[in-house]
């Protein structure tokens, strides 16, 4: 059983707790607007859509949804998407209870939605950059750092990585091997991201599957 560390995890259950919820709330809603977004745009129209995830947010705060996601029961981004999807079937007619929760993460509906996933998964990168920008900030590296990112989207075009590293001051062949180790770090803070939202270890490896395709921009 994952043993949650005290980030991600600790926010969700603040979110719920009256002297803290309002700061966790907005935290978490920051992080996960764009993803929350994403799914009803590929519901509804772009203004529907909008007023949607205002309506989804607003309630979460009112009721609490997210500090009632079990930790032992699946994922967060699971949890998150099945109340996306009660959500929406209320504003259809089909709920009836507006504080109705459903709090098991099996999902009776259909397939995860790419676009949610999408922009689950850039939240978790997000998080994860800036996990190693402030190593390498500690380490006096920020500048090479930013560097790298510039080089991280796509394969450097031919001479890009020599004019980087002579503007760093080191030679191309270290560069590349920096340019190697981020984005091996990079990936493994997006795993470990990600452990932090999951219950157990069969879990995380099926949200990670999940995430790898849509990172690699797999259909």
């Amino acid at each position: 059983m994952a043993q949650f560390p005290s980030t991600q995890w600790s926010l969700i259950r603040r979110s719920g707790s009256p002297s803290s919820r309002h700061a966790a709330f907005a935290e978490l809603a920051r992080g996960y607007r764009d993803a929350i977004l994403a799914f009803c745009r590929a519901r509804l129209d772009a203004s529907t859509a909008e007023d949607a995830t205002q309506s989804f947010l607003a309630s979460s705060f009112e009721h609490d949804w997210w500090s009632r996601a079990d930790a032992d029961a699946g994922s967060f981004r699971g949890f998150l998407l099945l109340l996306l999807r009660r959500h929406l079937g209320r504003i259809d007619g089909a709920f009836d209870n507006a504080t109705e929760l459903v709090t098991d993460v099996e999902d009776p509906l259909p397939p995860t939605d790419r676009q949610f996933d999408a922009r689950f998964a850039l939240a978790l990168t997000a998080r994860a950059l800036e996990t190693l920008r402030a190593s390498y900030r500690a380490r006096g590296r920020e500048a090479l750092f930013n560097q790298l990112l510039t080089l991280l989207g796509a394969p450097p075009e031919h001479g890009e990585l020599k004019a980087v590293a002579t503007t760093l001051g080191m030679p191309a062949n270290t560069l590349t091997i920096e340019l190697q180790r981020v984005r091996k770090r990079l990936r493994q803070q997006v795993r470990a991201e990600l452990q932090e939202l999951c219950a157990d270890q069969a879990t995380l490896d099926s949200e990670w599957t999940i995430l790898q395709r849509v990172l690699a921009g797999f259909d």
